[in-house]
C-alpha cells in the first residue's frame, strides 16, 4: 500500500533560474540569511566577489548560474548539513547541480585560504596576549580552542573509524581562534585519532578556514 501511495506523491517543481539572477535582491533580512546560510548580506557579496573569477561562467546560456547563487547554495549546504538532494529541492535545483556547485566553490575557497586564515606572526601573537588579557584577566593567551563533530554520511571506505563515541559518523575537527574570532588554526581527523594528532598539531599552522 505504501508502495502504491508513493505513485501518486505530487513531483516537486524545481523553480527555475534565469542568468543574472540574484538571490540577494529577495527580500531577505540580515537575520533570515544568516539563519539560512550563516551569513549576513554584506558578507555573501563579499565571498561571491571574492571567487567571481573562478565561478563565473562564460556562457550565454539563459540558466546559467550566477556568482551568488552558486555561493549560496555552497552556504546552505556548509550550515545545514544537509544531503545534495535535500539542498536542491529546498532551493530548486538539481542534484547534480548542486554538487557540481558545492565543489566548485569549495575548491575556490581552499585555493585562497592563505590569503586570509594565517598563524599569527610574533608580533600579532603580542596583540592577541593583550586582547585576551584586556577580555578576561587571563595572561599569555593567544588564542582560543575548542573541538567539535561535524556529522557526516557514512563513508564507503573505513567506514567504523568515522563512528564517534556517541555512535554516530562524523569528522573531529580543532580550531583555534584570535580575540576577533577569526580562525587562525583548523585541524580535522577521523573521531578516534584526533586526540593523537593533537599535540604536535598546535605547533604549526595547517589548513584554516575564515569565521566572520
Amino acid at each position: 500500500m505504501a508502495a502504491i501511495d508513493m505513485l501518486h506523491l505530487p513531483r516537486v517543481r524545481k523553480e527555475k533560474h534565469y542568468r543574472g539572477f540574484n538571490p540577494l535582491n529577495k527580500d531577505f533580512s540580515d537575520e533570515e540569511l544568516g539563519q539560512r546560510y550563516r551569513f549576513g548580506r554584506e558578507s555573501i557579496e563579499f565571498i561571491a566577489n571574492e571567487l567571481r573569477a573562478d565561478l563565473e561562467r562564460n556562457t550565454r546560456k539563459r540558466t546559467a548560474l550566477s556568482v551568488e547563487e552558486q555561493v549560496m547554495i555552497a552556504l546552505r549546504l556548509y550550515g545545514s548539513g544537509s544531503q545534495l538532494q535535500v539542498v536542491g529541492d529546498t532551493m530548486g535545483y538539481d542534484k547534480s547541480t548542486v554538487s557540481r556547485v558545492v565543489r566548485d566553490v569549495t575548491d575556490a575557497l581552499v585555493d585562497r585560504k592563505d590569503q586570509y586564515i594565517k598563524w599569527p606572526s610574533e608580533s600579532q601573537k603580542n596583540i592577541n596576549k593583550r586582547a585576551f588579557y584586556e577580555k578576561a584577566g587571563f595572561p599569555d593567551v593567544v588564542g582560543c580552542i575548542d573541538g567539535t563533530h561535524v556529522h557526516i554520511q557514512a563513508p564507503t571506505a573505513d567506514e567504523p573509524a568515522y563512528v564517534n563515541r556517541k555512535g554516530f559518523h562524523s569528522i573531529n575537527v580543532q580550531v583555534i581562534c584570535d580575540p576577533q574570532g577569526t580562525c587562525v588554526f583548523f585541524l580535522r581527523s577521523y573521531s578516534r585519532t584526533i586526540e593523537n594528532l593533537v599535540p604536535s598539531a598546535i605547533s604549526f599552522p595547517c589548513s584554516t578556514m575564515y569565521r566572520e
